[in-house]
């Protein structure tokens, strides 16, 4: 008989459940445009009221969640699994780090600790999913497309990243405003870059498939009894 883990009986076999986890995981990665399609809708929740915290805590604990179930699963199939260790790692941070900017540190004019380490991690988040790509090197050629599309976006996004912290270093040495000095770099990563590693893992939970060469020990276990 099949054996199946109990709290993920209702998601199917192992490799749907794959695939939900790799859809799950791109959700943090298209919150801009999940917000612009929401400010559009006419009987969505208001924007003053979904804020950009209340957004980014919402997807980044569904993409945490996506990361989990990933790790439980593809740790069954995958050799190098625990290369998507850092992106379940920075998203549960991201999640801490979403949830205390609600509270204490929304974005404003002057920008604190808790916001540049939500720009540094939303960045990182990047190099950290070619590494979940890079545990699927082996499966369908597709996912070395994914691999190598992640890569390029990532060194874009770490560009990116060190002109937005460059300017806020150089904005709070001159005590001016903050936000203005990372807005460009950060818009640009958020519009463009974290939207196309979204739509890879998008892609990969459609092309997903247990391929012969990576076996299912669970699988093979079962068999043999």
């Amino acid at each position: 008989m099949n054996n199946f883990h109990p709290i993920f009986i209702f998601y199917g076999d192992d490799l749907m459940r794959i695939k939900i986890a790799l859809a799950l995981m791109s959700a943090i990665f298209m919150f801009y445009w999940a917000g612009v399609l929401i400010s559009y809708i006419p009987w969505s929740i208001p924007v003053t009221i979904l804020s950009f915290g209340d957004l980014t805590e919402l997807l980044s604990i569904i993409s945490f969640l996506g990361s989990v179930l990933f790790l439980v699963e593809a740790r069954k199939v995958l050799p190098r699994w625990y290369l998507a260790v850092p992106l379940s790692i920075s998203l549960f941070i991201l999640v801490i780090a979403s949830f205390w900017m609600n509270f204490f540190s929304l974005l404003s004019d002057h920008m604190g600790t808790v916001d540049a380490l939500l720009i540094t991690l939303m960045t990182l988040l990047s190099p950290f999913s070619a590494l979940v790509f890079l545990s699927m090197d082996g499966h369908p050629d597709s996912m070395n497309v994914y691999f190598a599309v992640s890569c390029v976006t990532s060194m874009l996004s770490m560009v990116l990243l060190f002109f937005a912290l460059r300017g806020l270093s150089h904005a709070l040495s001159e005590g001016w405003p903050t936000f203005n000095t990372v807005a460009v770099p950060t818009l640009l990563n958020w519009c463009i870059l974290m939207p196309i590693i979204g739509i890879c893992f998008l892609l990969s939970a459609i092309t997903y498939r247990n391929h012969g060469k990576v076996l299912n020990p669970v699988t093979i276990g079962s068999t043999q009894n």
